[in-house]
């Protein structure tokens, strides 16, 4: 677990575990926890490159690096995350071909 310490909008990183004293009326102290996490993608309907319709579901597993960038950078990063693995994945099957080969038959 990481975090930033944010007196009056600036920006102090905490450098690891232990004790940190804020205070309550100027500190702000934003937590970012730094496991994998886990996060479901809706089922997503895509048509694909020959105009056939799937329905995909998906899991994403993503660890924050940086806590000050994912603080900083965007509003809620769990949010975003999601946002982005939908989009990516949509925008890969989008481009898949899905042919379809008739069965050999055995003679």
């Amino acid at each position: 677990m990481r975090g930033c310490r944010l007196p009056a909008g600036r920006i102090i990183p905490i450098k690891g575990p232990g004790l940190v004293i804020i205070i309550p009326a100027i500190d702000k102290l934003v937590r970012v926890s730094l496991r994998t996490v886990t996060m479901d993608v809706p089922p997503q309907d895509i048509i694909t490159k020959d105009n056939i319709t799937v329905k995909v579901n998906a899991v994403i597993y993503f660890r924050p690096v940086d806590p000050i960038k994912a603080i900083t950078e965007v509003e809620d990063f769990y949010y975003a995350t999601s946002q982005i693995a939908q989009t990516t994945l949509r925008s890969i099957l989008g481009r898949a071909s899905l042919t379809i080969f008739s069965p050999i038959e055995k003679r």
